[in-house]
């Protein structure tokens, strides 16, 4: 009987009264069925910034951004409250002071004794809150972001070695192009990527101890057959579950790592080159040292000659080498002057015909236009081209000398009748120590033609060849006409 006693009391209290006047937080608006306003409590006036005159009888569609009274929001929530007794709604409340706050809000249908219809607008202020989400949003944002830009792979594992998290260059990796990993487990990962050896060891660490193993490498063969290799750095990555996570970083040094065998190849071919010319030095100077003992001066001059011809063979080794480098560092200054084509062609052609003289070396070079150029490169070009037409010309001595003008450029052209090259090679031989296979038992690096092109696109000019196996070969390069 108590309890029913206090419940009929209930009915005595005031709790229009005590819901709008009391609360502090809750922002009580009263509005007549067409949205103008009737009353507002204090909590309301306190949070926004408005005086009670500066409501009553307006529409609360002026609590509205332009946006939303745009989409013709306020109306649709009042047509909501009449069909449908109440309505909620989140968005944007306009301060007086134009300040956007964001709010939650409930509207509810009230009738007076007299039938008279009214809505009860409760509003909450939850700006605080929304700028926590979007600051969370934004950081996981953040976060989504550098991880998806990062080029190395990065893979997160629980402590089920179940995937957590992989990044886009991670799926690249596998060549797989949806987000089908996270919740997996490593088995859904190829064979040759199975977490194994030092791998296991450095995740079991981190998701133990929390000791970090030092970076290690793994190789990895990926879908296509090509072997990868990676330097692995694992690391212990708290979560919001309060188990650690396995953090694995992924750096891809396969590029790295070819360009270290490459060098130990070139190495070992520059050893091979330079080692015939001075092998032959040294014995000339012991065959000398054993005709002195003898008393035999007869074969001086020919054993001289010998180490003489091999120094050579050596210097131009080293110095072909030693420019290579220089390009390839980018320490290569050019002296450009005003120069004609012509006469540099003349220059080369008769240092290369006294040198050879059984050749027939034909200039079809009539025209006199000028390049601004470094003169000593472009003749250094010039004599590469014609040294090795005369290398590979065979029995067939006769070289050719040409020029042709067209589009602004000036292009000189050196053809053999000789050996020719393979298709295979032809696309290669300006490369950098590139020798093809029928020219691997003549002198030389290899890098030659490579510095031809290097001389030429500095000038801002190209170099290309054309070549018939077996009939001969013609290489080209160009050059801009100089301006008058």
């Amino acid at each position: 009987m108590a309890n029913v006693d206090v419940c009929k009391s209930f009915s005595s209290y005031d709790y229009y009264r005590a819901l709008f006047e009391t609360p502090q937080r809750n922002c009580v608006l009263l509005l007549d069925a067409g949205g103008f306003i009737l009353e507002v409590n204090r909590a309301f006036v306190s949070s926004f910034g408005y005086d009670a005159d500066d409501l009553i009888g307006e529409h609360f569609s002026m609590l509205f951004t332009a946006e939303d009274r745009a989409k013709d929001k306020p109306m649709r929530e009042i047509h909501t409250v009449l069909d449908e007794g109440q309505s909620f709604d989140n968005n944007f409340l306009v301060n007086k002071n134009n300040v956007r706050t964001w709010v939650s809000g409930e509207s509810v249908l009230l009738s007076n004794t007299q039938g008279q219809k009214c809505i009860l607008k409760i509003i909450q202020n939850i700006h605080t809150q929304k700028e926590s989400e979007y600051s969370i949003v934004s950081l996981n944002n953040f976060n989504e972001n550098i991880l998806s830009t990062i080029d190395d792979a990065v893979l997160v594992l629980d402590q089920e070695l179940q995937i957590v998290k992989a990044n886009r260059s991670f799926y690249r990796l596998l060549d797989q192009s949806d987000a089908s990993l996270p919740g997996a487990g490593m088995r859904k990962l190829p064979e040759s990527f199975e977490i194994k050896g030092e791998l296991s060891a450095a995740v079991a660490a981190a998701l133990g101890t929390g000791n970090c193993k030092p970076p290690f490498e793994f190789e990895f063969e990926d879908t296509g057959g090509v072997k990868r290799a990676f330097e692995v750095s694992c690391s212990r990555l708290d979560s919001q579950t309060g188990k650690p996570n396995a953090l694995i970083v992924f750096h891809d040094i396969t590029i790295q790592r070819n360009q270290e065998r490459q060098r130990e190849d070139i190495l070992n071919f520059v050893a091979h080159e330079l080692r015939n010319p001075l092998t032959n030095i040294v014995l000339n100077i012991g065959w000398m040292e054993r005709q002195m003992t003898e008393e035999s001066l007869g074969g001086y001059k020919e054993f001289l000659e010998r180490a003489a011809r091999n120094a050579e063979r050596l210097k131009k080794l080293v110095n072909e080498l030693y420019e290579s480098t220089r390009l390839i560092a980018g320490n290569y200054d050019l002296r450009t002057t005003p120069c004609i084509v012509a006469d540099c062609i003349f220059e080369c052609v008769e240092a290369v015909q006294h040198e050879h003289p059984d050749f027939y070396i034909e200039q079809q070079t009539g025209s006199q236009v000028k390049v601004l150029a470094d003169k000593d490169k472009v003749t250094q070009v010039l004599n590469n081209y014609l040294s090795n037409a005369v290398k590979y010309s065979g029995e067939n001595k006769h070289i050719t000398v040409g020029t042709a003008i067209a589009d602004g450029y000036v292009t000189v052209s050196v053809t053999d009748r000789g050996k020719g090259i393979p298709p295979k090679d032809l696309p290669f031989i300006f490369n950098r120590f590139y020798r093809a296979a029928k020219t691997r038992s003549l002198e030389g690096l290899g890098v030659g033609l490579f510095l031809c092109r290097q001389i030429i696109e500095a000038h801002h000019g190209k170099t290309w060849a054309e070549s018939i196996e077996g009939k001969g070969s013609t290489f080209y390069f160009s050059l801009p006409v100089a301006a008058n």
